[in-house]
């Protein structure tokens, strides 16, 4: 799968991914992808980003893997939006940053498992058209869990509202093998940068 957004209720500065929080009175509900849930999902998916999409049978090992893998916004019992990631172990960051991960059709051996900690996530594909894009606001919060709060980011947006949507969350562009790579430092790590520093 690729980056892409088509935010609308973001706006593209002033952002901080790990401060984002939902809104009192919540339009959209986060949950997790169930199988019955991946073909209209792909569809969701399909019709908004660019590219090629992970073939169903790859989006249902990834949630067998690691359930977290794949959250979508719920409103009314609709899919609004989808938030796929990858939790990448050493391996699967080092790959990645060597431009060798193969983000259509990863190899799990280079994944957390569910239960476990990961390194770093890579933001498979982000859908948030319209209002959906509250739903980005309940992942922060979700991905501040403490297996979580400590993974830095990483994304390839391949539009340009993915780009704008990368920078108005706080992910930079790297120097990387994987062209186009972006990062974000989750805020409990330069926490502890600035705490060694002193």
């Amino acid at each position: 799968m690729c980056n892409g957004n088509s935010m609308e209720n973001l706006h593209y500065s002033r952002h901080e991914f790990d401060l984002l929080e939902p809104p009192k009175a919540p339009r959209i509900r986060l949950r997790h992808a169930t199988i019955a849930d991946l073909a209209s999902a792909r569809d969701f998916a399909q019709s908004e980003l660019p590219g090629n999409i992970a073939a169903g049978a790859v989006l249902e090992m990834a949630i067998a893997h690691n359930p977290d893998n794949l959250l979508v916004f719920a409103r009314n019992d609709q899919i609004a939006g989808i938030w796929a990631m990858l939790m990448l172990d050493p391996m699967g960051v080092e790959q990645l940053l060597l431009g060798e991960f193969n983000t259509i059709d990863p190899e799990f051996q280079y994944l957390t498992p569910d239960g476990r900690t990961p390194v770093a996530i890579y933001m498979w594909a982000v859908v948030a058209p319209g209002m959906a894009a509250e739903g980005i606001r309940h992942v922060s919060r979700f991905l501040r869990q403490p297996r979580y709060v400590r993974a830095n980011f990483f994304s390839r947006p391949n539009t340009d509202v993915g780009v704008k949507l990368n920078y108005s969350l706080g992910l930079r562009p790297i120097q990387s093998q994987t062209p186009g790579l972006f990062r974000y430092v989750r805020l409990a790590n330069r926490a502890a940068q600035l705490s060694q520093a002193a």
